[in-house]
């Protein structure tokens, strides 16, 4: 199991991990909000609204038998569907664009790619087969690249702020954490965080796979987001339930109790 997700570069740990849900939590208060989640037939894809543009997709990865779900984002704008993330593979993301352009009556223009892990990029083959734009940092499509993956465009800076259709968004690269090159998602007219794995959901009890982490660096990043941004309300990590600015908190406790356990192990070493 650990090699497996070592080699995919799966930014979860299976404890703690929950698929999205109808009900939106926060670590600080709870919420709870009415929308539609729309399935696919096996249960490996869902979307689910949070408001009258703005979507969840969640698929589910598996590995030995356990299942991982990851996010990302739907939204619906003026002038076709933009993706935050692609899936784990490229079946999944067919299937995901193939649900979506069901749903909405448009076509899938554009994706952002938040890292270069295969949660976040695993469908790039099927996005460029389509012609559709796959937008990400340069650091993101040169670790692509040396991951085995073709190249996104690496078009985005450290702030790019975007416009499709109607739909205002701002990529955002706070500095290292989960991965080196991990950027959020900003949605200015919804005050929305879509944070992918460098924030961590409420029910995770870790910070799951550090294989590729800068832990050191990683609080300064988190730190970083809420300087930007100081009026969040809601947060989508890259793995478990959507909350709010509380997410960031609990990673930034999640941190800290990693540094405290490598304090007390070199105490004694």
């Amino acid at each position: 199991m650990k090699n497996t997700l070592l080699k995919l570069g799966v930014c979860v740990s299976l404890l703690g991990i929950t698929p999205f849900v109808s009900t939106i939590s926060s670590v600080q208060a709870e919420r709870t909000v009415e929308h539609k989640v729309i399935k696919n037939e096996t249960g490996t894809i869902s979307i689910s609204q949070l408001n009258k543009n703005v979507w969840v997709h969640t698929e589910l990865g598996y590995f030995n038998g356990e299942a991982v779900p990851s996010n990302g984002l739907i939204l619906n704008t003026s002038k076709g569907l933009v993706l935050v993330d692609s899936s784990w593979d490229d079946k999944l993301t067919k299937e995901l664009i193939e649900m979506a352009e069901k749903k909405f009556k448009k076509s899938v223009t554009d994706v952002i790619i938040t890292h270069a892990h295969a949660d976040r990029i695993g469908g790039i083959k099927t996005l460029k087969e389509r012609g559709i734009k796959t937008h990400s940092t340069t650091l993101t499509a040169e670790l692509a690249k040396k991951n085995g993956y073709e190249e996104p465009l690496g078009d985005l800076q450290a702030i790019t702020k975007l416009k499709f259709g109607n739909m205002k968004v701002e990529t955002f690269y706070p500095g290292k954490g989960h991965t080196e090159d991990n950027i959020v998602v900003w949605l200015p007219q919804y005050n929305m965080l879509v944070g992918g794995c460098l924030v961590k959901s409420a029910s995770a009890k870790d910070l799951g796979n550090v294989t590729d982490a800068y832990v050191n660096e990683w609080s300064t990043s988190i730190e970083n987001v809420l300087k930007r941004y100081e009026n969040i309300n809601f947060v989508v990590p890259g793995h478990g339930e959507v909350g709010d600015k509380g997410l960031l908190l609990h990673t930034l406790d999640l941190l800290k109790e990693k540094s405290e356990e490598k304090q007390f192990l070199l105490a004694f070493f």
